[in-house]
């Protein structure tokens, strides 16, 4: 997470999801196997308090179930199984716990945290199993990132921000590891003003840059790499370390 490495990590969006279901405990086992830097994962609260991994406020996309998470109990969501490629697997929802202890000693761990009122809940899981060296914290409002430093200001955290004025405004009164951006909002004074506060610079790949990336060729990724972006998101990780290899970027 050093800031002025020149090193680009990369990031499996809700793991290696193209080999496994999204948010398993397979894909992030893959993305371990192919070396990526960091899994993406999405945390959310069942109806008896559980913490499990799921991207979408229902379940109905991504297993056999229909419902909100919220709406369900573990146990209910525990009998269910993800999906891969409409087909049904024995891969089940996998709970914060497991996930981490996955990741534990092998990989960070980009925490996209849909429930804002379970994050004391979250970092005590955090704690529970001694990942705090392999998480960071993506949190969208600045009561959040200040809630979450007063607690432990040991814990790592991405900060969400829509514009540049946000930038500008919240991050030198902020104790951050690094500033997620949006391609509108990815220009040169943007990424001097983060890299001037010490922090590092996350943009995604997803969707567009990530579909020509495949259809004509990895150099696509020029386009979130251009003004000097350290970690990428992506769907493709794979692609995107072997172009960050080719291109001296990643070692």
């Amino acid at each position: 997470m050093n800031p002025n490495s020149p090193v680009v990590l990369v990031a499996a969006h809700r793991g290696a999801h193209l080999e496994a279901p999204e948010n398993s405990l397979a894909a992030f086992k893959k993305a371990i196997d192919l070396g990526i830097d960091i899994f993406e994962m999405d945390v959310r609260r069942t109806k008896d308090g559980k913490l499990v991994i799921m991207h979408d406020r229902t379940v109905n996309r991504t297993t056999n179930g229909t419902g909100r998470v919220d709406s369900l109990t573990f146990e209910e969501i525990r009998n269910l199984r993800l999906k891969f490629n409409e087909q049904l697997t024995d891969e089940k929802v996998p709970t914060l716990e497991e996930a981490l202890m996955v990741a534990k000693g092998k990989i960070l761990v980009d925490l996209d945290i849909k429930t804002d009122e379970a994050l004391d809940q979250i970092m005590a899981t955090v704690k529970s199993t001694s990942s705090e060296n392999n998480c960071f914290f993506l949190l969208y409002e600045e009561k959040y990132v200040k809630a979450l430093k007063a607690k432990d200001a040991s814990f790592r955290c991405l900060m969400r921000t829509d514009n540049e004025m946000m930038v500008d405004t919240l991050l030198p009164k902020m104790k951050v590891e690094a500033v997620h951006i949006d391609p509108s909002q990815y220009n040169q004074h943007v990424v001097s003003t983060i890299k001037a506060n010490h922090a590092r610079i996350w943009i995604n790949s997803l969707d567009e840059v990530d579909a020509k990336a495949k259809s004509t060729g990895p150099a696509a990724y020029e386009e979130v790499l251009k003004y000097g972006a350290n970690m990428i998101q992506t769907d493709q990780p794979a692609l995107l370390k072997s172009y960050l290899i080719k291109t001296g970027r990643y070692y």
